[in-house]
């Protein structure tokens, strides 16, 4: 038996029970209640569904629910509506209420036609329930979604999102970073097709947010499709992408991080070195002062042409170089004075090239071009040591594979216009020109371009990196003196480097010199002088 037809069965006193059931249960619903005729007039409207959309409690002549739909959804719904009443079918649709105040409500309608057994359609009973709260936070969830996007977006951190193995989203970072070209490239395929195992291994797989926490960082060494090595650090932490769970991988470029701690290291490690030299030439010093004294109080108890003078002079002879290097050694210990002087650069370079003859490799042959005595130059004596130290040892650096000649030239030159086909950024005048030009590959334009940077030295190859002899002190050292510097490379055939130092125009004085050497007098005592001298060149 049917609904209505119980209601008719029942007696007078039943049927009013059950219809003031239906008007309580509708003016005390939670949801808005209408009815309607089979046209679709509304006859009814319950008190939840009048406060809804903000119609007047007092019922009015043709009022109807649409009349407070939004104007951006009036003719939408009201279409809908004439056909499911043309069609005599059921109606759901969410729209928009607005209400007088201005403000909006969203809704969630549904109405349904009444029907008696084997009876056409008396009318529409509906259902109207407010949705506001979830479409705010549907909207306020969209909006925070999208302004995650943004941020990952511009992000200058590499961002990856996977589930299950399968990339849903890569950012542009994170393009350049991995070196692909296109996200399409990328999005929707397996994290092990696009990396190795041992990139990928140890990050979070897709839990709720609420349940796990991010995983601790782990350094990757990434190789990209060009074959460049990049550090990376990467961080991976559980979310919610597009409703479902995923894993959000934040990664980190920091191969230049890496390469500043290695340049710390390398520092701490030249300081702890040229604390122990200085260490080290103190007590060296102390030996050759012994020495020196002894030798000189010797020297007048001998006969001057004997074959002991010869001796004890070339004792004293060898304690002075020796003097030398200790003074040098404690310059490099930060525990020696040094100021700008003038300096004949030929006698030190000569100086430098004799320390340097001895640790060549043997595949690396020494040509030096000093014709004579060049013009002095204003400098400090301990820079400009380090400069021709610094020169000569970035190019054993670059040639210690392919050996080969290396060649140093030193002498005067007049500047008077642009010299040798290239502009020098110097005003016209005399200089000293030193010339150092390597036998190795030579260096590419990538190369050549970061030259001057801290630690960075081309190795044989002419494309990677060097072991911390660098240019950049040699470059800040001929500024700070006046000159310039002009390097010259070509694949294959060698790098040309050219030192240009202002010459002295009035010079009256010059502080390194050339030592005095009172040679043996016979014939003999020079032979063994010279053959001396042979073994240490």
């Amino acid at each position: 038996m049917s609904s209505p037809e119980l209601i008719a069965a029942l007696p007078p006193a039943g049927q009013s029970t059950i219809e003031a059931f239906v008007r309580t249960l509708s003016g005390e619903a939670s949801i808005g209640i209408f009815l309607s005729d089979p046209e679709g007039h509304t006859l009814y409207l319950n008190d939840r569904l009048r406060r809804i959309a903000g119609l007047p409690a007092t019922p009015t002549a043709g009022e109807c629910w649409l009349n407070a739909l939004s104007p951006e959804d009036h003719d939408l719904i009201s279409a809908e509506w004439a056909g499911a009443i043309t069609e005599r079918r059921s109606f759901a649709r969410e729209f928009r209420f607005r209400r007088p105040d201005g403000s909006i409500r969203w809704v969630m309608a549904e109405a349904f036609p009444l029907r008696t057994a084997g009876e056409a359609s008396t009318g529409y009973v509906g259902m109207v329930r407010d949705v506001t709260p979830r479409q705010l936070a549907m909207e306020a969830l969209h909006a925070s979604e999208e302004r995650y996007r943004s941020l990952i977006l511009l992000s200058p951190h590499a961002i990856l999102i996977h589930t299950d193995g399968t990339i849903l989203f890569i950012n542009q970072a994170g393009n350049r970073l991995f070196g692909i070209t296109s996200a399409h490239d990328i999005e929707g395929r397996l994290l092990s097709e696009c990396f190795p195992e041992e990139f990928i291994r140890g990050l979070a797989s897709p839990e709720p947010p609420t349940t796990s926490t991010p995983t601790a960082p782990v350094e990757r060494r990434l190789v990209r499709p060009d074959g460049t090595h990049v550090d990376v650090e990467m961080v991976s932490a559980p979310i919610m992408f597009d409703g479902q769970p995923a894993v959000q991988v934040i990664v980190t470029d920091i191969t230049a991080q890496k390469e500043t701690a290695a340049q710390l290291q390398q520092a701490r490690k030249t300081a702890a070195i040229a604390t122990l030299a200085g260490g080290i030439a103190h007590e060296f010093n102390n030996c050759l002062t012994a020495i020196m004294g002894f030798s000189d109080l010797t020297l007048p108890l001998l006969v001057p042409d004997s074959r002991a003078h010869g001796h004890v002079q070339q004792v004293v002879l060898a304690s002075k170089r020796a003097r030398d290097l200790v003074t040098q050694m404690l310059v490099f210990g930060r525990q020696g004075v040094s100021a700008k002087q003038p300096i004949s650069l030929d006698i030190l370079l000569k100086e430098t090239l004799r320390i340097l003859r001895g640790r060549l490799p043997e595949n690396i042959t020494l040509r030096e071009w000093i014709p004579g005595a060049t013009k002095p130059v204003f400098a400090d004596p301990t820079q400009i040591h380090q400069m021709c130290i610094s020169l000569l040892a970035h190019s054993e650096q670059a040639m210690r594979t392919t050996g080969g000649t290396l060649e140093v030239r030193l002498d005067n030159i007049h500047l008077a216009a642009p010299a040798n086909g290239h502009d020098l950024p110097l005003p016209p005048g005399q200089y000293v020109r030193l010339t150092v030009s390597d036998a190795a590959e030579g260096m590419n334009p990538d190369v050549q371009a970061r030259l001057f940077d801290p630690f960075f030295t081309p190795t044989s190859g002419g494309n990677g990196m060097g072991v911390g002899v660098g240019l950049s002190d040699v470059q800040r050292i001929v500024s700070e003196h006046g000159g310039t510097f002009h390097a010259t490379s070509t694949v294959a055939q060698g790098t040309t480097i050219e030192v240009y130092l202002p010459a002295m125009s009035h010079p009256n004085s010059v502080v390194v010199t050339e030592p005095t050497q009172e040679g043996p007098s016979n014939l003999t005592e020079r032979k063994e002088f010279l053959a001396e001298r042979d073994k240490e060149r």
